[in-house]
């Protein structure tokens, strides 16, 4: 080891364990965003990425970072969907387009990509798929500013039926920043089956949303899982770095034995 080592920064040591302690203590967004796109740890990538909320250097992640994960983690939490319209422009990536789309909920944008020869045949199919989905919304969601009605358990129940429990819960997921959604995917969680499963998932990107409220509620919501599949299922994401002490926490407040026995095998 060089002398010089001793007096590098912790975001540049070679241990990636010490490069993953020292994000939580980072709070210069162009050290984080350094980190986020070149970074060769999956879980520092993780973990910088949550702690960016500028939204250019998201962009520039989105763009620019190196792997695919942290990009798409980046284009998670960019706020404009223009933006979104643009990444899918200039990079691209089956997989960036794919959660760009995801997450573009304005009618108006779906349409003009559909137009745009610019855009490949197939993301312009993308985007006319989800423009006839942007109709199922307004239907399910009843949307006003972004925000959700929430409905009771015996509406959620007839719209599964009705249109199937995955596509119902992709809509909410649209919503994930609202609390009526969160709500309704909580419900969808207590019904067990596949679309619990994929409620689940919407919850825990949940968890490390920029507004406190929106976090607790899917804290809260999460917690009230009692089944091993799921509870299975939840441990699997904590894989995720920026999941993971989230996750843990929600496993401490879960009465089952199977999370404890999860919280105190990790203890």
């Amino acid at each position: 080891m060089s002398v010089f080592d001793f007096f590098k920064p912790d975001h540049l040591s070679k241990d990636p364990e010490v490069r993953l302690k020292s994000v939580e203590k980072i709070s210069d967004q162009d050290v984080l965003t350094d980190l986020a796109k070149n970074d060769n740890s999956p879980r520092v990538r993780d973990a910088a990425v949550t702690k960016i909320s500028n939204q250019e250097k998201l962009m520039e992640i989105a763009l620019d970072g190196k792997e695919v994960d942290s990009r798409i983690a980046a284009v998670e939490r960019i706020e404009s969907q223009e933006k979104l319209a643009h990444i899918i422009k200039v990079r691209k990536n089956f997989k960036l387009t794919g959660a760009c789309l995801s997450l573009i909920t304005d009618t108006k944008i779906l349409e003009d990509i559909a137009r745009d020869k610019e855009y490949s045949m197939s993301v312009r199919r993308m985007a006319i798929e989800n423009f006839a989905d942007e109709a199922f919304i307004e239907e399910v969601a009843e949307k006003k500013e972004e925000e959700y009605k929430v409905k009771s358990l015996d509406e959620i129940k007839a719209l599964i039926e009705k249109y199937g429990g995955a596509r119902l819960v992709r809509a909410l997921g649209k919503f994930r920043g609202s609390k009526g959604s969160l709500e309704s995917l909580g419900e969808i969680l207590s019904l067990g089956g596949e679309s619990a499963a994929i409620a689940l998932e919407y919850l825990v990107l949940g968890l490390t949303h920029a507004n406190p409220d929106i976090r607790k509620l899917a804290e809260d919501k999460l917690s009230t899982i009692d089944s091993p599949e799921l509870i299975t299922h939840l441990v699997r994401l904590m894989e995720k770095a920026a999941y993971h002490d989230k996750i843990f926490n929600v496993l401490k407040r879960i009465d089952h034995p199977d999370a404890k026995q999860i919280v105190e095998g990790d203890g």
